[in-house]
């Protein structure tokens, strides 16, 4: 009897083992999964929040309307902290365990760096979001990682730009602040230096620091002898702020321009004035009518600040759902494929086509100036 009881007992665990199997299978074949990466804790989490609740807002929107073919879209959102070993452990992990077919994240070039390299190995395409450095989908020799894709423009494209932008003005002098530690302000630095001294212009000063030492005098006070035209900053923003306060504590009157890592709706009241004039480019943000409109949503939903994250998941995930169903599959292999052969992309950062050498889009530049506690969309510049 015992015997009978164990026999019956272990059947009854294999059958509940092979029911739960055959659920997760049934929901999985009705479902299709798509990963994201970012920061969804520490001190970057308004952007990584903001990039997933854009995804799970949109995918809402596509199931309401009947899904991708006739399938569901399942968004499943990891924490990499904004650190790269935490990103790509996400992104393996929405790999191997959730077997997403496609991930969007992150917005930070330091993270999509090795999930780039990680994911030649896994095959299965990422979408970088704000990641602008070079290296983000081709390696140092220039070769292409076949899976990594982004949707911003790159750090050669917005340095050089804002180079070019500021000789438009009639600017002469400039100097720059680097953050040392971080590729994203590496990259952009080499780039604007670059153009600027080709434009005829002259650097007059170049400091480096490192994110972290909360304390730029040193560098500011060797800046403010060189008396430049203008101060380019390429950091992320909250260290933008910190940066811009402690230069016009010692005085320096010059104007600050910034890139994309300036772009967030916190800035100008963090910088407490400090910014006022200043300009830095971006993607078009909330100026356009149905960026606009999204946004209005997106508070009505979420209760929270606006940040432009939300549009590159929102446009992240729609640019996954165009090429599933042109493909009429959702094999990471056809979604590859149809990525890279992109012509045509239209969401809410704009009109794009991708360019299947480089994995990078075509796009404009977006201008914005500070006023008060605002983000001002000046032009659009390219």
């Amino acid at each position: 009897m015992k015997k009978l009881l164990m026999v019956l007992l272990v059947l009854s665990i294999a059958l509940t083992a092979f029911a739960a199997g055959k659920q997760e299978k049934q929901a999985a074949d009705d479902t299709i999964r798509i990963g994201y990466v970012s920061a969804l804790s520490g001190d970057t989490a308004l952007w990584g929040q903001a990039g997933l609740n854009g995804m799970i807002m949109t995918a809402e929107k596509i199931n309401a309307a009947g899904g991708v073919l006739g399938k569901q879209i399942e968004v499943i959102g990891l924490d990499g902290r904004g650190d790269p070993m935490d990103s790509v452990n996400a992104y393996n992990k929405l790999i191997d365990e959730y077997k997403v077919v496609a991930v969007v994240g992150t917005n930070f070039s330091s993270c999509n760096i090795p999930i780039a390299a990680v994911s030649d190995v896994k095959k299965v395409p990422v979408i970088a979001t704000a990641a602008s450095n070079d290296l983000v989908t081709v390696d140092e020799k220039g070769k292409l990682h076949p899976y990594s894709f982004r949707l911003c423009f790159i750090d050669s494209f917005q340095g050089g730009k804002m180079a070019e932008y500021m000789l438009d003005k009639g600017v002469k002098t400039a100097a720059i602040l680097t953050n040392i530690g971080d590729s994203y302000s590496v990259g952009v630095s080499e780039y604007t230096i670059a153009a600027f001294k080709a434009g005829g212009g002259t650097i007059v000063a170049a400091e480096e620091a490192n994110s972290g030492d909360n304390d730029f005098r040193a560098q500011l006070s060797k800046i403010a002898k060189s008396k430049p035209e203008v101060l380019f900053i390429p950091w992320i923003y909250n260290d933008v702020s910190l940066i811009s306060k402690q230069a016009r504590e010692l005085g320096l009157k010059c104007q600050f321009v910034g890139f994309d890592g300036w772009d967030s709706m916190e800035l100008p009241t963090l910088a407490e004035g400090a910014l006022e004039g200043a300009v830095f480019c971006s993607r078009p943000g909330f100026s356009t009518p149905e960026a606009k409109a999204y946004g209005v949503e997106y508070q009505a939903k979420f209760n929270i600040g606006l940040e432009a994250e939300c549009l590159y998941g929102n446009d992240g995930i729609l640019w996954l759902a165009q090429v599933i169903e042109e493909a009429g599959s959702y094999d990471p292999e056809a979604i590859r494929a149809g990525l890279e052969n992109t012509t045509f992309f239209d969401g809410l950062l704009g009109e794009m086509e991708n360019d299947p050498l480089t994995h990078n889009p075509k796009r404009e530049l977006a201008i914005f100036t500070i006023k008060g506690a605002d983000e001002v969309f000046v032009e659009m510049y390219n």
